[in-house]
């Protein structure tokens, strides 16, 4: 039997971890616990400490919510519109392309999606948005509008 030089056997076994770039209100509400439980019984923290955090917080979700509010109007103003988008298939180096009218949107697991034909794709997905007078001159694969 033959082990790699990081100690696994294969590429199968090796553990793996999502590694997230932003806190979001989760973590700071987190954060705020471990803060009150932890902190010195002689030196408890101020009401304007608290409050003051407690308000970031406040900050937080609704800067989120506002992001949140802002990708749907983007996304529902694509109804219509023709697009072109690219899906990556999973585990290969191959993509989809994708080129149609946007025929509606949904919204699922934080992220909004557009249907465009058989296809849906994110937003992330997305290329490019053409204007009416590029629309009308793309000319479109038979059975596709």
């Amino acid at each position: 039997m033959r082990v790699q030089a990081d100690g696994y056997f294969d590429g199968t076994n090796r553990p793996t971890r999502e590694i997230k770039t932003q806190l979001g209100k989760d973590e700071f509400l987190k954060i705020l616990i471990v803060q009150l439980q932890n902190q010195d019984p002689l030196n408890p923290m101020e009401d304007k400490d608290f409050i003051a955090q407690m308000a970031q917080f406040s900050t937080l979700e609704q800067i989120q919510n506002l992001g949140r509010d802002f990708q749907s109007l983007k996304a529902m103003n694509l109804v219509g519109k023709m697009v072109y988008g690219e899906i990556d298939i999973e585990n290969s180096s191959q993509v989809i392309p994708v080129l149609g009218r946007v025929g509606s949107v949904t919204y699922s697991d934080g992220k909004m999606y557009l249907q465009v034909g058989d296809y849906t794709l994110s937003m992330d997905e997305l290329f490019t948005v053409f204007s009416e007078d590029e629309a009308e001159s793309i000319e479109m694969p038979n059975g596709v509008d």
